[in-house]
């Protein structure tokens, strides 16, 4: 199985993100392109499936939108659906590249040896877990600021 640093699972996000545009990158916590995605599947139902005739939609009901939904594309043939499907797929492919990515704040500076987290460089220890951490180089060599005394 493919493991990445961020621990997310692509095919997970490219699975959630096939059958919802926006929800894969929901999983892998990107919030705008999870916006744009969503914006682009409605965008293309909008744009390429005809809307109904019938007033079934206006009665307010959300089992007569959903039935005036189903009627619309039943249809419809695969050039009319073929930009909605195109979407999802994009979507999927960006959601997948998007979890195999290291995250960038993970590997900024010391990271501690027993958890993995990232730690602050003016503490001894590890702020995550507690661990001590090794004596650090200074300039002149280790200084009395950032031994470990024990």
């Amino acid at each position: 199985m493919t493991r990445t640093n961020s621990q997310k699972r692509p095919w997970l996000g490219a699975l959630l993100s096939f059958f919802l545009p926006g929800l894969g990158h929901v999983y892998v916590r990107e919030w705008l392109r999870s916006a744009m995605w969503f914006a682009f599947a409605v965008s293309a139902v909008l744009l390429f499936v005809p809307l109904p005739e019938t007033g079934a939609a206006a009665s307010g009901s959300v089992s007569a939108a959903f039935d005036a939904a189903m009627e619309a594309t039943q249809g419809l043939s695969w050039q009319e659906l073929l930009p909605i499907w195109v979407v999802r797929l994009f979507s999927a492919v960006d959601a997948y590249w998007l979890a195999l990515q290291d995250d960038p704040e993970e590997d900024e500076g010391e990271q501690c040896p027993h958890c993995g987290k990232p730690v602050d460089e003016e503490l001894d220890f590890c702020q995550w877990c507690t661990t001590p951490l090794p004596e650090r180089e200074g300039p002149n060599g280790p200084t009395e600021g950032n031994a470990i005394s024990r």
